[in-house]
């Protein structure tokens, strides 16, 4: 099964950078044995990054209302229709983007994991996460790349839908 690993994010943006801090601690500790991807963009750019693999992971800054910075949700591809980057009224978003490729003719991934993580900051200039989501990065590391490698770390990740229904 072939593999993409996506880190979404702006490094110099604070917490937006996550996506790409998590990508580039696996890229160290994987190696090759998955693509590793960092980038900015989205939409038609995903598509492109991710056809030809069969599963694809990506990991994303997120800002939901009431929730607590550091948060990590896991997500499902139609869970979540708007991140800053999985879509945007000048692009379209990740399942339209796997239907197109799809369409098109495109090998999509059978998978895709998101995983958001709970941002505090995403507007302030600042090469790094603040404090509060750097904390989790390790423990981020380490269950994805379990879950990759099928021997599965402790799960910091919450089902964003579970926790939904739960709460409704």
């Amino acid at each position: 099964m072939k593999t993409i690993v996506i880190g979404l994010g702006n490094t110099v943006l604070s917490d937006d950078g996550v996506g790409v801090f998590v990508a580039r601690r696996l890229r160290g500790r994987l190696g090759s044995s998955v693509d590793i991807v960092e980038a900015e963009l989205a939409g038609m750019d995903l598509m492109e990054m991710m056809k030809d693999h069969s599963r694809a992971v990506i990991i994303d800054s997120i800002k939901l209302d009431g929730e607590e910075p550091g948060t990590v949700f896991r997500l499902r591809h139609d869970d979540l229709k708007i991140t800053p980057r999985l879509a945007s009224c000048h692009d379209i978003d990740l399942g339209t983007a796997l239907a197109l490729g799809s369409r098109l003719g495109f090998h999509m991934p059978d998978e895709v994991v998101i995983y958001a993580v709970q941002a505090e900051d995403t507007l302030t200039l600042n090469e790094g996460c603040l404090e509060t989501v750097e904390s989790i990065i390790p423990a981020l590391v380490d269950e994805i790349a379990g879950m990759l490698a099928g021997t599965p770390a402790e799960k910091i990740s919450i089902d964003l839908i579970q926790r939904k229904n739960k709460d409704a």
